[in-house]
């Protein structure tokens, strides 16, 4: 509220006070990239796309190339449209790389002359890795879609696209959401998002969200009409979308229903939907903690100290992520660490990366700053910070610590590829565990630190050291690692074709816990080895069996969960409502609510003790019977049991349940092995420029900006007039180049630009030439002026928000007295010279709210000295402009503005007659152009 009055209090201040400045209000602020380091970049080139990738990038531009093969050929097929260009696949290593490139940087393109602006629709796709595979083949064909549908909607050419950018202008639910339908499957995560949502009612304004919001529910949407019409009329409705340029009539033309009415059938087909299956779901049986949540604020990694008395979590929004402690006797919660910007960007929410000391007196994290990887350790009693590098990886997603505390268990990415790494603490060395192309994630120390469980995409349970690619990638299971025995085959303990198991944990002795996806809906389960005779010859033989139960049936899904099983305790983590929800509570709070329909996995090693699971002839797994089956109620049926037609069954029947278990081909590996993928030659990247935008508008200001000289009258402005101006740039958008002209109709005042931009390294450079012509009025009749002007700029970053600006400039003014009558033809011409330099520090932390909208702050501060290398006279000018905007309302922005400036020296100070000084009075201002103007005014 005190913000709101001051703004107020700003807006009824007196506005007569006047200020230097080129174009009054359009002042250039903008983003940075921070460069790091320089990457060499290489390519392969296919028939249908290229792949560009740098130093150990090698294996993922190998799977990408792959995957995108695959998902194109899909993806024509399920849009009925074919791309005739080449697609351009740019594969980073990870998202911190990803921050380092230009690619989607605002550069010299006016950022405040919005009108007629069309952007170029290309191929470009980028990826980054993750640490997982899945993730990447999802950010292809998300990649993929996208392209196909922007060329569906604005054309393939540059004609086309002038004429569609016009007219068609199309809801972020609408394109967000039909890329996510296709570009993502319909998933446990998915669906618990947007279960909330519906039931919550936040999808009843549909064409007010936005964010993710708007992809969910758009996602939510296209299944729908896909479902219910068939995937078949989705290219239609594209089509006819583009044909009349309006959303709802493609709806319409194509389904025979309004929009509105397909909102409100959707709306009520998952509320009813998800309501049924509600009916036979649970809430959590344990009360929420006090924890303070806003909604805006994404929550993760909520974990307990090994003693139980401290809980810690991570909180990330727009970027900026913060690491929370809170004492659990008196509640007292105090944040520890604060990093990174809130900037409107691709968010990271895999940093930082938390795990408790087994002392319980430290907390360990991982963040990445500058490009490289820190690992710091937080100790609670004198509440200091040590920091050290981590070398020899990439990146850091999961990591615990041994019994000992003196080593770490870690899932790392070390030349695109995620393994597990033990990491000694004091020697700061990391040591494989794994090496082979398959993603193994989420590592936990177990069996008193003798074993490692963890999840991975692996198809067998044998450690080989690989090179190959693997391109399609299955469902995730649990697997042990014995670290006394380091033997090459895992201990198996799920199998699950259709299903993903994450998050594993030891829960007791002789079992273990994880969250799978069963029916949609993420939940708790444990898992457990048995035994039975076999057979009896000269010895008893045994086989060996899981056991699987499920922990929790819940109406909402748990995103994640921390198990201290010495302690008997756990930590879960719930989006409900639209908000986080913290849980805290036994493991024996919650008993088994019956045997899960999961495949059974047989045990790696047959033929030792129970403890270490090998037994000679274990080759058969057996399922145990539910042990609580469940009835359907009256008047009901089983959720569990019903399949809907598109939808593949995810769990065994009961009648199953003494299935023994058998290997499953993997066809994607055959395939391959018949039919080799070739890989054509590698090749380094050449520069070449395509055009990135083009403005074509009329309008009545000048398209660049310096001072135009004095010459006794007020800011001359060009008229109505056509203004044309096209940029291009490379790849990587570390090149750019940018023309443009005026021409106004008599001709006389006209205006041309040609600039060029690098910002391949750390300091930015801009070259830039400048013309300017006008015609103005003196004592002696018309004169006109053509400026001509160099400048050469540089730009360092301190971060994506801030930067310093320094320039040097030369410039060059003609008057040129037009003769018409005897005084004006005895008036010669006449030439100026300027040389000077400008300094200014400017700050952005704008984010964009749609056309020529934004929230946030701009502030520039800024010096400029101009002299005359050929006589005396100089020139100063200090100014600042601040800006802050902010949203009141979902359709109101409210903006402020505090701006000044001043000029000072032999030649300055005149501006609007605000200050007279020596030199530069009324009666002393030139009545001719033949004397040298002795200021500079405003262009407004």
């Amino acid at each position: 509220m005190r913000s709101v009055i001051a703004l107020l209090l700003l807006a009824l201040l007196p506005t007569g006070a006047r200020t230097q400045f080129y174009q009054g209000t359009q002042q250039e602020y903008g983003k940075n990239r921070v460069q790091y380091q320089e990457f060499f970049w290489q390519q392969y080139r296919f028939q249908g796309m290229e792949v560009y990738f740098y130093t150990e990038g090698r294996d993922l531009a190998r799977f990408t190339a792959q995957a995108a093969k695959r998902h194109l050929s899909e993806l024509q097929t399920a849009f009925d449209f074919s791309i005739d260009e080449r697609l351009q696949f740019i594969v980073y290593n990870s998202l911190t790389d990803f921050r380092q490139s230009n690619i989607g940087l605002e550069g010299m393109t006016d950022q405040t002359n919005i009108g007629g602006l069309t952007r170029i629709v290309g191929t470009k796709i980028f990826v980054y890795f993750e640490g997982d595979h899945a993730l990447l083949d999802q950010q292809i064909r998300s990649g993929i879609a996208h392209v196909i549908i922007d060329q569906m909607m604005f054309g393939g050419n540059w004609r086309e696209i002038l004429r569609s950018s016009t007219f068609l202008s199309l809801p972020e639910w609408y394109t967000q959401g039909i890329i996510s339908y296709h570009g993502r499957r319909w998933d446990a995560a998915t669906a618990n998002r947007v279960r909330d949502a519906v039931m919550s009612g936040r999808y009843d304004r549909f064409n007010r969200l936005e964010g993710e919001d708007a992809r969910m529910a758009g996602h939510m949407l296209w299944r729908y009409v896909a479902e219910v019409y068939g995937p078949a009329v989705i290219p239609n409705i594209l089509y006819m979308t583009r044909v009349s340029r309006n959303a709802e009539s493609g709806f319409l033309y194509v389904l025979g229903v309004s929009l509105k009415t397909l909102l409100a059938e959707c709306l009520e087909h998952y509320r009813s939907r998800f309501g049924e299956e509600d009916r036979y779901r649970q809430e959590f049986s344990l009360e929420p903690l006090p924890i303070k949540t806003k909604r805006q604020r994404h929550y993760a990694q909520f974990q307990q100290s090994p003693d139980g008395r401290w809980l810690a979590w991570t909180s990330n929004e727009l970027g900026q992520y913060k690491v929370w402690i809170r004492e659990t006797a008196t509640g007292k919660t105090r944040r520890i660490i604060k990093g990174e910007k809130k900037i409107d960007r691709i968010i990271d929410r895999s940093y930082p990366v938390l795990a408790w000391h087994p002392s319980s007196k430290a907390l360990s994290y991982v963040v990445e700053r500058k490009g490289e990887l820190r690992f710091r350790t937080y100790t609670l009693d004198d509440r200091k910070t040590s920091e050290r590098d981590m070398l020899m990886l990439e990146k850091v997603l999961s990591m615990d610590y041994a019994p000992d505390g003196r080593t770490m268990v870690l899932s790392g990415v070390r030349e695109g590829r995620t393994d597990l790494y033990l990491f000694n603490v004091l020697a700061n060395r990391s040591d494989p565990l794994t090496d082979d192309p398959w993603d193994d994630l989420e590592p936990r120390f177990v069996d008193g630190g003798r074993r490692v469980i963890f999840s991975s995409d692996r198809t067998d349970d044998t450690l080989r050291v690989m090179k190959d690619i693997v391109a399609q990638r299955g469902h995730k299971d649990i697997f042990l690692l014995d670290l006394e025995r380091r033997g090459r085959v895992l201990t198996r303990l799920t199998d699950t074709p259709d299903l993903s198991e994450a998050q594993p944990f030891q829960l007791d002795s002789i079992g273990y816990t994880f969250l799978s996806d069963l029916d949609g809906v993420a939940n708790r389960f444990s898992v457990r080895y048995d035994s039975t005779i076999s057979f009896i010859d000269t010895t008893v033989h045994y086989r060996f069996f899981t056991v699987e139960d499920r922990l929790t049936d819940l109406k909402r899904g748990l995103l994640e969960h921390h198990v201290r099983s010495d302690r008997g305790r756990y930590t879960a983590l719930q989006l409900r409502g639209g908000r986080y929800r913290f849980y805290q509570g036994r493991t024996t709070d919650a008993g088994p609510t019956g045997a899960l329909g999961l495949p059974p996995a047989a045990p790696a090693n047959p033929g030792a003790p129970v403890q270490d699971v090998v037994s000679e002839d274990s080759g058969n797994v057996v399922k145990v019977p539910p042990q609580h089956p469940r009835g359907a109620g009256e008047g009901g049926f089983d959720v569990r049991r019903y399949v809907f037609s598109d939808e593949k069954p995810g769990a065994t029947q009961p009648n199953q349940a003494q299935t023994q278990a058998r290997p499953r081909p993997v066809e994607a590996q055959a395939d391959s092995a018949r039919q080799p993928f070739v890989y054509p030659e590698q090749r380094n990247y050449n520069l070449n420029f395509t055009i990135d935008r083009v403005v074509t508008q009329v309008d009545n200001s000048y398209s660049n900006q310096f001072y135009q000289p004095f010459s006794g009258q007020a800011g001359i402005n060009p008229g109505l007039s056509g203004l044309t101006r096209m940029a291009a740039h490379d790849l990587f958008e570390d090149h750019r180049v940018v023309g443009g002209f005026r021409l106004a109709l008599d001709l006389n005042n006209n205006d041309y630009l040609l600039a060029y931009e690098n910002l391949k390294h750390r300091i930015d450079k801009r070259i830039s030439f400048q013309r300017q012509a006008f015609q103005g009025i003196n004592s002696a009749g018309i004169v006109k002026v053509h400026s001509h002007n160099v400048r050469y700029q540089l730009s360092y970053p301190f971060n994506e928000l801030a930067s310093l600006r320094a320039s040097i400039m030369y410039r060059h003014d003609r008057f040129v007295q037009q003769s018409i009558d005897p005084l004006s033809l005895a008036t010669p011409n006449n030439v100026d010279h300027m040389a000077g330099t400008k300094l200014e520090w400017v700050y952005d932390s704008s984010m964009p709210r749609g056309l020529n909208l934004w929230t946030g702050w701009k502030l520039k501060v800024f010096g400029e000295y101009y002299q005359n290398p050929e006589r005396k006279g100089d020139m100063q000018v200090l100014g600042t402009d601040l800006r802050h905007s902010m949203r009141l309302h979902r359709d109101l922005i409210w903006v402020s503005r505090i701006a000044g400036a001043t000029s000072l020296g032999s030649r300055g100070s005149c501006t609007s007659w605000a200050v007279w000084t020596i030199g530069c009075s009324p009666s002393s201002i030139p009545a001719s152009p033949s004397t040298s103007p002795r200021t500079t005014s405003s262009r407004r």
